[in-house]
């Protein structure tokens, strides 16, 4: 019973991206970080994520960003804005558009039902990180930041079943805000560190007693981020 049940609730729409914190600070700066990351407390699919980091100007700063899992389930985002080093100290601040999509087949062996969670959404978002690069001779950085915006979001539950085409049953249109803070961890040399991401996401007014659209309130992420 708690197996059928966990595998009915496997259906996560929406969980905290571990999108790299660039703490850009210099002129001509780019990086890369690739990472591995598995959310909480469903414990979804693990994702595999990747960001490009570049500062063209001096306090002009960009990034690109993807994570992708294994059951057609993936996200979007870019983000510009300024950057402000303070020796080793940086303060950045963002505003950016995430797009994320997903269509999950799921088998509640309970109910002896099939069924598809399939949507998108679209994020609009403010992002603040502040963080130290080059501590310990260059071999340490330590950042934090908050994400929170508007979500767009067109989610429905389709039945699937052996003798008839597929009905609609349930959906989500509402709109909901997000706030996501993130820590971020990195260590290794002036050039290529392993990093680590912690995330939490809150989303207002989201449905309690639907257990269909699910997210995640916990990310974490393990990888590697270079610096050119």
């Amino acid at each position: 019973m708690l197996f059928a049940t966990a595998l009915e609730a496997s259906c996560v729409v929406y969980h905290p991206h571990n999108a790299d914190l660039p703490l850009l600070h210099e002129k001509g700066e780019m990086q890369m970080d690739a990472s591995a990351s598995l959310s909480a407390p469903l414990l979804a699919h693990p994702a595999l994520n990747a960001s490009f980091s570049y500062a063209p100007l001096s306090m002009l700063g960009m990034q690109a960003s993807v994570s992708v899992t294994n059951v057609n389930t993936f996200y979007v985002q870019a983000l510009a804005g300024t950057y402000h080093p303070f020796g080793k100290m940086v303060l950045e601040g963002y505003v950016g558009y995430g797009y994320g999509m997903s269509c999950n087949d799921n088998i509640n062996t309970v109910r002896d039902v099939h069924y598809r969670v399939d949507g998108q959404y679209n994020l609009y978002f403010g992002q603040i990180d502040l963080g130290w690069v080059d501590l310990v001779e260059g071999d340490i950085d330590i950042g934090m930041g908050v994400k929170g915006g508007l979500m767009q979001s067109q989610w429905e539950k389709l039945l699937l079943p052996d003798d008839g085409p597929e009905k609609l049953e349930e959906t989500l249109t509402d709109p909901h805000y997000l706030i996501e803070p993130q820590l971020m961890f990195r260590i290794g040399g002036q050039k290529v560190k392993f990093s680590i991401n912690v995330s939490y996401a809150y989303l207002t007014d989201w449905p309690k007693e639907n257990n269909f659209f699910n997210y995640e309130r916990f990310s974490g992420s393990l990888g590697l981020h270079f610096r050119f």
